[in-house]
């Protein structure tokens, strides 16, 4: 891939959580010194100017979105749409799209996918954060992207396989320190939805 272009937003109740979100990803691409620029976003892209970046881009690429989400569209803090269902026939060619947004995967990313974009990961209910524990919960919310950058060809089975693991993982630790965080790692496990070829994964 070519491209990635990070969007984030400053968040009222996740305090720079999105924010910290992105600058995990713009690090992980230059520890592992890959071929891909990046455009970063963090409160400087609306709805437009996001159509206009889209449009300067080769179809090798990625949108990875930090931001709020409901089932038809995913928002800004200023509850501003960044993308709805109309954009998903219209932009996204090829792209590889990437929200951690909750209910993205739900109506915004099936609809995406059937489009446009060939891969769409996203969350089918809301997805948790809890701050105190922020790192843990931003190196899950990147896992999967990390792998996607790394090999972008990788199999969803795999990729849930890998991502289920990580997840897993974290469940384990978080038990030793906190019981009333586990569960709520355990329910973004549960929700992660991938979309590729016309098929979603977990099945």
């Amino acid at each position: 891939m070519n491209d990635i272009v990070i969007v984030s937003y400053h968040c009222d109740e996740l305090d720079n959580y999105f924010q910290l979100c992105n600058e995990d990803i713009q690090t992980f691409i230059k520890l592992k010194q890959l071929d891909i620029e990046t455009h970063c976003l963090h409160d400087e892209c609306n709805r437009t100017s996001l159509h206009e970046k889209l449009n300067t881009l080769a179809d090798n690429y990625v949108v990875s979105i930090y931001a709020h989400g409901e089932n038809h569209r995913i928002r800004d803090n200023e509850l501003q749409d960044l993308i709805t269902i109309d954009d998903s026939m219209k932009y996204y060619n090829n792209a590889i799209v990437y929200s951690t947004a909750c209910y993205s995967a739900n109506e915004i990313g099936r609809k995406m996918h059937l489009y446009n974009c060939k891969i769409f990961y996203g969350y089918t209910k809301r997805s948790y954060v809890v701050y105190m524990y922020k790192d843990s919960f931003i190196e899950l919310d990147n896992f999967a992207l990390k792998e996607i950058l790394v090999d972008h060809s990788i199999e969803p089975t795999n990729l849930c396989e890998k991502t289920n693991y990580a997840f897993d993982k974290k469940i384990e630790e978080m038990k030793d320190l906190n019981l009333m965080v586990a569960p709520l790692i355990m329910h973004n496990r549960e929700s992660y939805k991938i979309y590729k070829n016309r098929q979603e994964y977990p099945a």
